[in-house]
């Protein structure tokens, strides 16, 4: 799943700190987001912005400035407005990652803006009227709330998380039963090469290991290993003290990347 970063806009309305829109700018960029739509704005260009910004600042100096909400959302089809107020309308309020999965569908061929408050006060009820979606972040409690700035990384996190999760996952590659049995008998031949006498038997011996490694669900990476460090041994034994020579364990193929 792939998120089109192009088509989803960070709306800022009448931001009253240049240090958040800079900071604001960070978080969009550090999740692969560029679109800020600043509504009457503070000066957004001094050094206190630029400074938070940090390596951002090319999407300080390309947000697009507009003088109404309206005029923000004017060619928009998906609105997300964002909130940590009670309203007297009854209306579902998302959370953003409830919302990921739907902004990473929309975003494939629609306008999506997610629309963010005044510091002081938030969005007004008639500017809420204006978007789709509503959205709270849940905390624990509602003063204070979060900064600005955060409030807008939780969002680009949660979108990125949303469309790259599947990519991002860990892809395992779980050894087979035949595999794992050829670590038990290397193991078995090893010990019995150095003299080793299990106290009662070697099936109950080699059950306490096969419970072990079940509980670990090696992958054939595990496998591996292991046989290389059941062929160290094997191999000192064969050459004693000095350097042992490279020998190709018949146990296991190449180390996986």
């Amino acid at each position: 799943m792939h998120i089109h970063a192009e088509n989803v806009a960070f709306v800022l309305v009448e931001p009253l700190y240049p240090g958040n829109i800079g900071s604001a700018c960070r978080a969009i960029k550090t999740m692969g987001f560029r679109k800020l739509v600043l509504v009457n704005p503070c000066d957004h260009l001094v050094p206190e912005a630029r400074w938070m910004a940090h390596a951002s600042e090319d999407i300080l100096e390309e947000a697009q400035i507009c003088q109404s909400l309206e005029e923000a959302l004017a060619d928009k089809h998906l609105v997300i407005a964002t909130t940590q107020r009670g309203r007297v309308f009854h209306l579902p309020y998302f959370t953003p990652a409830e919302l990921g999965e739907r902004v990473v569908e929309a975003s494939r061929e629609h306008q999506i803006a997610v629309v963010f408050g005044r510091e002081k006060s938030g969005l007004s009820n008639d500017e809420l009227r204006q978007c789709h979606l509503v959205s709270t972040i849940p905390a624990a409690l509602s003063h204070p709330s979060l900064n600005l700035a955060q409030a807008v990384m939780l969002y680009a996190y949660e979108f990125h998380k949303a469309a790259f999760a599947e990519e991002k996952r860990y892809k395992w590659r779980l050894a087979n039963q035949v595999e794992m049995d050829s670590v038990y008998q290397h193991l078995q031949q090893t010990l019995e090469r150095v003299e080793f006498v299990p106290q009662d038997n070697w099936n109950h011996f080699i059950m306490r290991f096969r419970r072990m490694f079940a509980r670990a669900t090696p992958e054939v990476r595990d496998v591996q290993l292991m046989h290389k460090i059941f062929q160290a041994v094997d191999q000192y034994l064969e050459h004693g003290s000095g350097k042992p020579k490279r020998k190709r364990n018949e146990h296991s193929s190449k180390d996986s990347k």
